[in-house]
């Protein structure tokens, strides 16, 4: 019999705090039973969503921020810094611990099995999609997708955003990267360690097209509907 997973797209574009709030209430419903499985699709306006133990002085770059309009928020789930704007999509998946789809006692395994239905979907688009450890999806060495999760609250929970669309440009501006990690890629910039759906198809592409690909490329990977 097919499991059914609840599909949530509830999002307040313009308040990341908000978006960053429910992105916790979720899998703490999922993990005390009161809320069934739960794949959740959602934006955010110019954003810079931290890891909780990064330091926002040593991440961002306050003055792009301001020039921008990008606000600055704090997830509950480790990793690195990521920037969100219109062009860029995100995705949670909220399992009761316990599923037989993932183990529940190791983060690695959790970030390759979760990745597998978003990359079924962009390669369903034509996107050269690979999971690349430890948590990115790559397409030829470059970055389109990251992701994070944690095992608590009684729930697997993994989430990430992909690069669809996005304004690289102000990517580069608003964060900041240690020399030393783009040394260790002998690359110069942000820009040239990631890459875009839109980029690698060279077409137009929605973050709605996206989010349909990836919804049958979860039905497709893990035998559920959503």
């Amino acid at each position: 019999m097919t499991e059914i997973w609840r599909l949530l797209d509830t999002e307040y574009r313009d308040d990341p705090f908000m978006n960053m709030s429910l992105e916790e209430a979720i899998p703490r419903t999922v993990g005390e039973g009161t809320a069934p499985n739960t794949v959740r699709f959602w934006h955010n306006s110019n954003t810079i969503v931290l890891g909780c133990f990064q330091s926002a002085d040593l991440e961002v770059n306050y003055n792009a921020c301001k020039e921008t309009g990008t606000q600055v928020v704090r997830r509950f789930t480790g990793g690195g810094a990521v920037y969100h704007d219109a062009g860029n999509l995100n995705y949670a998946i909220s399992l009761k611990k316990g599923h037989p789809l993932v183990p529940d006692n190791d983060l690695q395994l959790v970030f390759q099995r979760l990745s597998e239905g978003t990359v079924d979907g962009l390669r369903s688009l034509g996107v050269h999609a690979e999971f690349q450890p430890i948590n990115d999806i790559q397409v030829d060495g470059k970055k389109v997708s990251g992701a994070a999760g944690s095992l608590r609250w009684g729930t697997i929970f993994h989430h990430g955003c992909i690069l669809v669309a996005s304004d690289l440009a102000i990517l580069g501006r608003v964060l900041n990267v240690p020399p030393v990690k783009l040394a260790d890629r002998h690359v110069a910039s942000v820009q040239k360690r990631v890459t875009t759906v839109r980029d690698e198809l060279q077409k137009d592409v929605t973050t709605r097209d996206v989010r349909d690909a990836i919804v049958r490329g979860i039905e497709h990977s893990y035998n559920v509907r959503l």
